[in-house]
């Protein structure tokens, strides 16, 4: 293996491994996927590859099938690759070399995997049931409480949306007429946000098959290796109209470091977080950075479950990671850090880029709901305010 141009750990190293794995998403897709079962069907006795390879199952068949899903997906791979090489200034002299592939390891090469098929539930109509489900209660909120202001006091309910992912969420809050910042500190989701928000020409674009993984559970390879169209919307468009795209951004960096600092303080009346709180290695750092960007009476709403990213795990070197808290727990820290839950509702059960509802084993989330409104904190208060 050469030499890496990146030293290990750096931001640029994770910039061009993140850009690789979009690069490799098809080589690598068909080296993990479709390759060992050929060899798995090669190395049995004739009988049975025969008896397999015939129709009606055409396992051979299937395997060229899947091996054409794979290369439908790689056009979306490779559209979001090209594209990030001007948004995010990749060089040209390092691309033209092969020593930047050689940091793309299967961990990156994994999130790429994961993005592809995250598109089918932020971006295609049949990913609607699964958004509903999470981002539908955060809409139905701010509309109840903010629905009968006029249009432009409604642009001045400013919303930051951390761990944005994909962009739907943050997107959907500017078409409804708000003012909305989301922030992601994945390369993987970014580079994919990037292209799907600035770079499709139309809705529909693209084709998707976001079930050709995993291989267990399944009722038919037509389960398998059904399709979806992606984009639902064509974002270009919406943002064409300048009272939107003047509403909408996105921005990039962790949530605790953009943001918990003086700069922030103040600077949005909803912080709006989907599945994220949990990616906390630190849940107090969260809370405080919550606490932070907050206007006097701001609200924050949420709605996820606790699945504790780090669990079992080392934090970075000069980090300190909490215990993983339970919901109730979870509740007494955010009262004490100043704030006042209003509202707690168990959300309703949904998959997360789940099966589509045709796999015979469904992963099922109840996250919960809540509205908090940030209040003066006491001052004996153990966790002083910023400005303090």
């Amino acid at each position: 293996m050469s030499e890496s141009p990146f030293p290990a750990g750096s931001e640029e190293r994770h910039l061009y491994s993140s850009a690789g794995s979009y690069h490799l998403y098809g080589r690598r897709t068909y080296s993990s996927v479709t390759n060992p079962r050929r060899q798995i069907l090669f190395a049995l006795p004739r009988n049975q590859q025969e008896f397999l390879s015939a129709a009606p199952i055409s396992y051979r068949k299937f395997l060229r099938d899947l091996e054409e899903a794979i290369e439908v997906n790689s056009t979306i791979a490779k559209a979001i690759f090209t594209h990030s090489i001007e948004a995010f200034d990749l060089e040209e002299s390092i691309l033209q070399g092969k020593e930047w592939l050689d940091i793309t390891d299967d961990n990156s090469i994994s999130k790429a995997q994961s993005m592809i098929k995250q598109l089918y539930r932020e971006w295609s109509a049949e990913g609607a049931v699964e958004r509903d489900a999470c981002n539908g209660p955060v809409l139905q909120e701010l509309e109840r409480r903010f629905g009968h202001l006029g249009n432009d006091d409604k642009e001045k309910i400013r919303i930051l949306v951390p761990g944005a992912g994909l962009g739907r969420l943050a997107f959907d809050l500017a078409v409804a007429g708000f003012t909305s910042q989301g922030n992601e500190n994945s390369f993987h989701a970014l580079m994919a946000s990037q292209y799907i928000l600035n770079c499709t020409k139309s809705a529909n674009q693209h084709t998707l098959h976001p079930w050709i993984t995993p291989f267990s559970n399944l009722r038919s390879r037509k389960d398998q290796l059904r399709s979806v169209q992606i984009p639902d919307v064509h974002p270009a468009t919406v943002l064409a109209d300048a009272s939107i795209s003047n509403r909408f951004s996105m921005g990039a960096g962790d949530f605790v470091s953009s943001h918990n600092n003086i700069y922030s303080f103040k600077t949005f009346e909803v912080v709006a977080t989907v599945f994220f709180i949990d990616t906390a290695w630190n849940i107090f750092d969260y809370l405080e950075t919550i606490w932070n960007v907050l206007v006097d009476g701001g609200l924050w709403i949420n709605y996820g479950p606790l699945l504790w990213h780090w669990e079992g795990k080392e934090p970075p070197e000069g980090e300190y990671s909490t215990p993983e808290l339970t919901l109730e727990e979870l509740f007494e820290v955010i009262t004490a850090f100043g704030f006042k839950i209003e509202k707690r509702v168990e959300g309703e059960r949904s998959e997360y880029t789940g099966s589509g509802g045709r796999s015979m084993l469904c992963n099922m989330w109840q996250g919960e709901f809540w509205t908090a409104v940030k209040v003066p904190k006491p001052s004996n208060s153990p966790f002083p305010a910023y400005s303090e």
